[in-house]
Formats: structure tokens, C-alpha cells, sequence
């Protein structure tokens, strides 16, 4: 399921539940997640926004972004990593993707359990 997704985005990161887009000539990102239980999550264990820096947040979803696609190569087909994230690290992608990111990769975390290796 990773591709375009409509006719005008350039990039799109998808899978069920999570996308990433960016709409032609703009240097816009946004990610929309789909999966029901998120939002509610997302509002009783979010922290805001300034919590963390920017810089943290970036650094946080390139270790999450390569774990999990690090799990995508090796059970492809295995929920939830059935699809790859295709995070350009060298892409500005501005503290509102990264912080909703951040906090996506956190809820599959409280869903399924630590998928990585790095120090928390």
C-alpha cells in the first residue's frame, strides 16, 4: 500500500493506519492517522507539543522509522508492521508531523508492545 494516494501528492507514506503526504509544489507535510483508537489515546496520554524540542522529536521517529521498518523487512505481513515507512531523514518535515508521529509510534507501543531496541 505504499505509493501515491490521488493524482497531486508527491509522497505518501501509507499503510492501514497511518499516512503521509505532501501535496504538489508544497513544502507541507501533514500525517493523517487512521486507526479509531488513536485519537482517544492521542488525548489522554499526549504531552504537548513543546514538551520535547523539535530536534528530539526527528530523532526519536528516525530510530522508531528504522526499527520499524527494520521489523517490516524481516515478518513482512506481520501486523502492525505490514508496510515500510518511507521517511526521507533528510526531509524537514516540521515539529507537527514529527510530534504526531512521535506520538503514533507511542500508541503502537501501548498496543503492542516495544518494537525496538534503542534506550527509551
Amino acid at each position: 500500500m505504499l505509493g501515491c494516494v490521488g493524482q497531486k501528492r508527491l509522497q505518501t507514506v501509507q499503510d492501514e493506519n497511518l499516512i503521509i503526504q505532501n501535496e504538489e509544489d508544497d513544502d507541507e507535510y501533514e500525517v493523517i492517522i487512521i486507526d479509531s483508537g488513536f485519537n482517544t489515546w492521542f488525548a489522554t496520554n499526549s504531552k504537548p507539543m513543546n514538551f520535547y524540542s523539535p530536534q528530539y522529536y526527528e530523532n526519536k521517529n528516525k530510530m522508531y522509522v528504522t526499527a520499524w521498518n527494520d521489523l517490516f523487512y524481516q515478518y513482512r505481513g506481520n501486523s502492525p508492521f505490514e508496510n515500510r515507512i518511507d521517511y526521507d531523514f533528510s526531509i524537514d518535515y516540521g515539529v507537527e508531523l514529527n510530534y504526531k508521529l512521535f506520538w503514533y509510534f507511542k500508541y503502537v507501543e501501548s498496543k503492542y508492545g516495544r518494537f525496538y531496541n534503542f534506550p527509551a
